[in-house]
């Protein structure tokens, strides 16, 4: 009786992730993740690594975009950042080009929103990790935009003015090597600028406090305009 060729694990494995390529397609990312997992839980049978390579870069990029479905966007960076590891090794370009440009825009974002509500560690951090990303495309413009404003965030966060001036004159340097024009950086500068001369040169500072003052506004945040309007108040009362 003919009992039929039985399939390698290889195969098996093949399948698992020709399913989860298909789930993908039709943006089911947890489901497409599930068989790539069992596709890696296949080929530990095997000694294959490149194959279980393409398994967990699948896995990693599925689990990243299903976080992003649900607006979970610390772990989607990760997990995109998994992925392109794996293609980076496995001389994918075209994949770990994309997965890596979905993690770096996922972290710049997240990184100016922790800007704007003052959370100055974490946005440098973010920044850092997104100019990472941005040098593994070979992508100069975006890498050093996001480091001069982890530059910035390291300044607002320091709690000393010699730190503070430090991290900025690197932020400036970047910055107008690169140009920047969103509002929240702008205001930062404008502000630290001002707050690094407005005891021996008030005028200038009211200057730079009105150009933070106006970016601030633009950009929304509401607890650094009060601040400026209080320190243009004295100033002006010291002229």
């Amino acid at each position: 009786m003919f009992k039929g060729t039985r399939k390698s694990s290889k195969e098996k494995a093949n399948e698992k992730l020709g399913k989860a390529r298909l789930a993908a397609q039709q943006k089911n990312y947890k489901e497409a993740a599930k068989f790539a997992e069992s596709a890696i839980e296949i080929l530990k049978e095997e000694d294959n690594r490149k194959q279980m390579d393409v398994a967990k870069a699948l896995q990693n990029e599925y689990l990243g975009m299903s976080a992003i479905k649900f607006n979970k966007a610390l772990e989607a960076a990760n997990y995109l950042g998994r992925s392109g590891g794996f293609y980076h090794r496995l001389g994918m370009i075209t994949e770990y080009q994309r997965v890596f440009e979905q993690q770096a825009k996922i972290l710049r974002v997240m990184a100016i929103q922790q800007m704007k509500e003052r959370r100055f560690v974490d946005a440098a951090s973010y920044f850092e990790q997104a100019a990472i990303a941005y040098q593994r495309l070979n992508n100069k413009a975006d890498e050093m935009d996001c480091k001069a404003k982890s530059y910035i965030s390291r300044a607002a966060a320091e709690k000393h003015i010699s730190g503070r001036k430090l991290y900025l004159k690197k932020a400036v340097e970047l910055i107008e090597e690169r140009g920047s024009e969103e509002p929240v950086i702008k205001a930062h500068l404008a502000f630290y600028n001002a707050l690094f001369v407005e005891d021996e040169k008030p005028e200038m500072a009211l200057k730079y406090y009105a150009e933070a003052l106006q970016n601030y506004q633009l950009a929304g945040s509401q607890s650094r305009i009060q601040e400026i309007k209080e320190k243009v108040e004295k100033l002006t009362k010291k002229l």
